[in-house]
């Protein structure tokens, strides 16, 4: 890694350090998809998190607001959430999907892990958790 690069991620490996995981604002590289996505989990042996910024504008401090919460909660809770889990805050219901199309945008997880880290979308869902939403991965290229 050339030393740009280890500049650029130590603030992010600090703040992981410090809070346990940290979240990334990205887009792709035609600036069709702005999202947001989590890193530091995959050093607890847990999935990172990945949300499109659309879709949790209603939720206090939007997508980001969300993410930071429901990480918060799951490291708080031990980890241990997979894909279809289903959790609340707020009134807002999420859902956790395989995602894998849109982890070569995930740059700074990329930096970090490699391809070896696991990717989950956090997605809008129906209160009902028997009832799932219909859900659109975050890359519609």
């Amino acid at each position: 890694m050339d030393p740009e690069d280890v500049a650029f991620l130590q603030p992010i490996r600090d703040l992981i350090r410090r809070e346990g995981y940290g979240r990334v604002i990205d887009a792709d590289s035609e600036l069709r998809q702005h999202v947001c996505y989590t890193v530091g989990l995959t050093e607890k042996g847990l999935p990172e998190l990945i949300a499109g910024m659309e879709d949790f504008t209603e939720f206090p401090e939007g997508t980001p607001g969300l993410m930071h919460h429901l990480a918060g909660t799951l490291l708080q809770r031990g980890g241990g959430y997979g894909e279809g889990d289903v959790f609340e805050f707020h009134g807002q219901w999420v859902r956790l999907i395989s995602e894998s199309l849109y982890k070569a945008q995930c740059d700074v997880a990329l930096d970090l892990y490699g391809p070896n880290f696991v990717l989950l979308q956090v997605a809008p869902c129906d209160p009902n958790p028997s009832e799932r939403k219909s859900t659109q991965p975050i890359c519609l290229n």
